[in-house]
């Protein structure tokens, strides 16, 4: 189902009680050395952004894209969302009239008791109005060419759509692509 959490990405990171073991994770980073060389066939990058996370996931396969296709790999280029923006993202929906105020206090719960502000906490049909990532103020580097986000799970596309977005407002970019680790859409 899409923007369901994704078990394989979860044991990689050892989240909910989910692990893996060493074999599996050799046979992962294989086939992810098979999936780049087809990749690096296709696509041509001068710079490679991974999304922000708490793992360095999306930072290790941004590395090896970077590294493979020959391209500059730009650190730190997003930050996250904050709680505090999402819940000023709740109210703005709610004075837009998007949702309606029993929407309004069942986003806010859900963000209440989440651990900061995953977008997967928000279900898929309000993700929209969410801005999961931001630029980052502290960023200082380039992003130019032909650039290539990469994130390590693809599930409703909306955090990929915004820093594409971002990206594609900087000076000097001129087309933007995407790698994920794992998808089920």
């Amino acid at each position: 189902m899409i923007g369901d959490n994704c078990p394989l990405l979860y044991a990689l990171k050892g989240k909910d009680g989910l692990t893996t073991n060493i074999t599996s994770i050799k046979r992962l980073a294989q086939s992810g050395t098979e999936i780049l060389a087809v990749i690096a066939a296709q696509t041509q990058a001068d710079t490679v952004v991974y999304m922000p996370s708490g793992y360095s996931l999306s930072r290790i396969v941004a590395s090896r894209c970077a590294s493979v296709l020959n391209a500059e790999l730009a650190h730190d280029v997003f930050v996250k969302s904050t709680k505090i923006e999402a819940f000023d993202m709740i109210r703005k929906a709610e004075d837009n009239g998007d949702i309606s105020v029993e929407e309004r206090k069942k986003l806010q719960f859900r963000l209440k008791t989440a651990d900061g502000f995953p977008l997967k906490v928000i279900p898929v049909e309000y993700r929209h109005l969410f801005t999961p990532l931001q630029l980052n103020p502290a960023f200082r580097g380039n992003v130019t060419g032909r650039v290539v986000l990469v994130d390590d799970l693809l599930a409703t596309g909306r955090t990929l759509t915004v820093a594409k977005e971002i990206v594609q407002a900087m000076n000097g970019v001129t087309s933007v692509e995407a790698v994920c680790l794992f998808s089920d859409v």
